[in-house]
């Protein structure tokens, strides 16, 4: 990972969510008070729940790809900053949310937003800050007006994308069942592919890349995307709690239908299939079932199986895309941050 990059994107969140809300950092996002406003209640509620959420760290791999991705193309990446700041942005707005969703404990080995906040603050901050990367973006000055409507565009197509995925995920977790891999597969193409997509197709914007290139770069992002999920979804079966930063079996408290679990149901037998899935319609956090239903995963081989499945993905979509991309010398920080999505350890 790219150290002077990950800095320069904490710099800017700091710059977007100081330490505490002037009147200045208020008018950016909402121009002038007409009356009084209240900069207490709006540092209390919004500018905290955002800093605690945004500032425990987090991979922030797809600001980083996107920034490497610039440099790829020739393009000065210190004047996308903002852009990918506001992709970073929008991926922890649906984290928050997808926390309250999921009745999730844990975020990045803390208590998730709305245990700390309440279900009301971390409603009202997951839902705004899913807008605020459109005010970045529209005040952006060095963008043509082309470009910003292509960007913005861009922006809300993904988005719903990521909200069709999550929409499927819902519902299998809620009445967890057999799935065929390739209904997995489409939705994880739109819930997780989703940002990822966003910012090779901005990248793509900013280095005035005509349709055919950007068309190879979506369907490089979407198999990185999918690879990235199912690297993610086992790791829940391999990782230390501690270092993951997910509460022990939250997956299958869950009911998730990953990866792992799909290959887990198709390899094994009538009695411990119809376990397992009874177990996931529980969403228990019993250690002892949990461990059950985990022991029942990982003695199918399905984790192995996930794991080289992502692998296979990545290989297929770095062959994909190599040849098609600026042979220089920032190409093999792209492949590096590329094979990362897949061979990191948490």
């Amino acid at each position: 990972m790219n150290f002077i990059m990950l800095q320069e994107i904490e710099q800017t969140i700091i710059k977007y969510f100081p330490q505490k809300w002037e009147k200045k950092n208020i008018s950016f996002w909402i121009r002038k008070s007409r009356f009084n406003i209240d900069l207490e209640v709006l540092n209390k509620n919004l500018n905290i729940p955002v800093r605690d959420f945004l500032l425990r760290g987090g991979k922030r791999w797809r600001p980083v790809l996107f920034l490497i991705t610039l440099k790829l193309l020739g393009v000065n990446w210190k004047k996308y900053l903002d852009v990918a700041f506001a992709l970073e942005l929008a991926h922890n707005a649906t984290l928050i949310i997808d926390d309250i969703e999921d009745s999730a404990e844990l975020r990045r080995g803390k208590p998730v937003c709305h245990k700390i906040f309440g279900i009301d603050i971390a409603v009202n901050t997951g839902v705004i800050i899913h807008f605020l990367p459109l005010k970045i973006l529209l005040e952006k000055r060095d963008l043509t007006e082309k470009q910003r409507l292509k960007i913005l565009r861009i922006y809300s197509e993904e988005m719903i994308n990521i909200y069709f995925g999550q929409t499927l995920d819902i519902a299998w977790h809620k009445n967890p069942k057999i799935i065929e891999i390739n209904k997995y597969l489409e939705m994880a193409r739109l819930k997780t592919g989703g940002l990822i997509r966003m910012a090779m197709r901005i990248a793509c914007v900013l280095a005035n890349k005509d349709e055919k290139f950007e068309k190879n770069l979506v369907s490089f992002a979407e198999l990185a995307g999918i690879a990235f999920q199912i690297k993610d979804d086992a790791l829940e079966f391999t990782s230390n709690e501690k270092i993951f930063g997910k509460s022990f079996g939250n997956d299958i408290t869950e009911g998730k239908i990953s990866l792992p679990i799909i290959f887990a149901l198709q390899n094994s037998n009538l009695e411990i299939k119809t376990r397992l899935l009874q177990i996931l319609k529980l969403h228990t956090r019993n250690k002892i079932t949990l461990k059950e239903a985990m022991n029942i995963i990982k003695q199918s081989g399905a984790v192995e199986q996930s794991l080289a499945y992502a692998d296979n993905l990545i290989e297929k979509s770095w062959r994909g895309i190599e040849t098609k991309l600026p042979q220089n010398k920032y190409l093999e920080d792209f492949k590096n941050i590329t094979y990362f999505l897949v061979k990191r350890d948490k």
